[in-house]
């Protein structure tokens, strides 16, 4: 660096510049500079993934490219949202006096536009399989697609002639009080998320409920086969048969919500910035607690809870509807767990919890499946976290890129998922969790997913309610799901599907 002082140094440096700029100047003119950008600009637009994310707007959105909606970045999901709450407002008071107008004509245009969801009548929606109507709305054809003619799709899905019944006018006007918007993005979505996003529900077989309780058919055990001898009379005696045991296992459908709540001095304009944070919010919601359903469940409601130890339990906590995984090796069939005694987490235990999870009785071996991906050990995050340090596992970053990686997955404990999940929490020594203090230990819940069920009685279904006397409004998020565990026996000991290790130091 030159001597500031030094003004012969500082001149040179001066000129320097100077010199470099003018031969910058002369090499690289404005022409040469359009035809760069002009080049590659034509050739990143070629690229379908860019064009979208230099419209600022969703995939395949791009009816909303101009709008206030496209500016606000909410995509069909978010429109169909925002129309669906608008519109459950119409004609309730406003604060400072007044009435909802419901949607503005701006959002009814886009809306109008761009989804393909249609109101419905709500006991039409009970009457049918709303999954095969989701599926196949969207690939039935423009010309079908007038009132009279979407009912004749709603009655070939119930198995009904096209003049057997009529779902009424579809009126938006009674959304949220008796309609339902059906094939709706924004729907749907939840329910795409819940398969894919979540860490341990997602790997479970479901079922369609056709009425409230259900009953699986189990295999009880299979049946011998004999040695048989060649029959060489005209006469011969038959040969003894073997019957094959069977039982069942009743999945009976609980309901489920959620609840968003605000003030209705929040118009339009200022609710749609927030309609992306409160679907956001919503999925995450039913994440989690979709994982925590088929993890923690416990029906106790005194005494040791799995999820409150000895506190009172609360009403309407979500845990209370059906005993779930965590369940069997803590209550059901308590042979199938292991007690770390405060010690830190080996691979050995996490070997030998395989062992516990085989049935000889019914010839039935839940912890050496033929596909290994059957058999994942949920960890809480720190337990995970521990178990990664052992020499013996194989972490992600060594999978190699083929490899497939569940949801959550952090390691493989031989070749079966590792997966780490925050709805399994710390516990207490005995394996429970208390309401607020001494959840030190870490947990570990290997199971084997073909032993459990999940049933589907209504999927998940939005609506938007209104609140007169606390002006205020609520977004209800509900559905209605069983959760089925198998036993041969019929027995809750008799699960072997699943493991526990617990009181595990950290």
């Amino acid at each position: 660096m030159p001597d500031p002082v030094n003004t012969s140094e500082t001149e040179k440096l001066v000129k320097d510049i100077n010199d470099r700029l003018a031969g910058l100047q002369t090499a690289v003119s404005e022409e040469s500079i359009r035809g760069i950008v002009t080049k590659y600009l034509d050739e990143a637009l070629k690229d379908e993934t860019f064009r979208r994310k230099f419209r600022f707007g969703a995939a395949g959105d791009q009816r909303l490219v101009g709008s206030k909606f496209s500016r606000y970045g909410l995509d069909v999901a978010d429109v169909e949202f925002a129309f669906d709450m608008l519109q459950a407002l119409r004609g309730h008071p406003k604060s400072g006096g007044g009435v909802h107008s419901g949607p503005s004509e701006q959002l009814k245009n886009a809306f109008e536009a761009i989804s393909e969801a249609r109101y419905i009548p709500e006991a039409e929606v009970q009457a049918m399989d709303k999954r095969a109507l989701d599926d196949m709305w969207p690939r039935v054809p423009k010309q079908f697609r007038t009132p009279k003619e979407y009912q004749r799709v709603v009655n070939a899905i119930q198995g009904r002639t096209a003049d057997s019944g009529s779902a009424g006018a579809m009126d938006t006007a009674d959304s949220g009080y008796g309609s339902q918007l059906v094939g709706a993005q924004y729907v749907r979505d939840l329910w795409e998320a819940a398969r894919f996003e979540t860490r341990v529900f997602g790997l479970l077989d479901t079922f369609e409920m056709s009425d409230p309780v259900a009953y699986l058919p189990v295999e009880a055990d299979l049946p011998e086969m004999m040695l048989l001898s060649e029959n060489t009379i005209r006469d011969p005696s038959e040969h003894t048969p073997k019957k094959t045991g069977s039982n069942r296992v009743t999945v009976t459908a609980y309901k489920f919500g959620i609840y968003q709540i605000w003030s209705s001095e929040m118009e339009e304009d200022s609710i749609i910035p927030l309609i992306p944070f409160y679907r956001r919010q919503a999925q995450a919601a039913i994440n989690y607690y979709l994982d925590s359903l088929v993890l923690n469940g416990d029906t106790t409601t005194g005494g040791a809870q799995l999820n409150t130890s000895t506190d009172p339990v609360g009403s309407g906590k979500h845990y209370l509807a059906f005993d779930g995984i965590r369940h069997v090796g803590l209550v059901d069939n308590t042979a199938n767990q292991k007690d770390m005694s405060g010690g830190a987490i080996t691979y050995d235990a996490l070997i030998d919890a395989r062992a516990r999870m085989l049935d000889t009785s019914y010839l039935m071996d839940w912890g050496h499946p033929t596909q290994p991906a059957d058999l994942v050990y949920i960890a809480e995050p720190a337990t995970a976290d521990s178990i990664c340090k052992l020499g013996e596992v194989v972490t992600v970053d060594k999978f190699g890129a083929n490899a497939v990686v569940l949801t959550g997955q952090v390691s493989r404990i031989g070749q079966n998922p590792l997966i780490s999940s925050i709805a399994l929490q710390k516990a207490l020594a005995t394996g429970l969790i208390h309401a607020s203090t001494g959840n030190s230990y870490g947990v570990i819940v290997p199971f084997n997913r073909r032993g459990f069920k999940v049933g589907w009685r209504r999927r998940v279904q939005v609506k938007a309610l209104y609140e007169p006397g606390t002006d205020q409004t609520k977004m209800l998020y509900s559905l209605r799901l069983g959760f089925g565990r198998y036993s041969p026996t019929g027995a809750v000991g008799g699960i072997e599907c699943a493991d526990i290790i617990f009181d595990i130091g950290l």
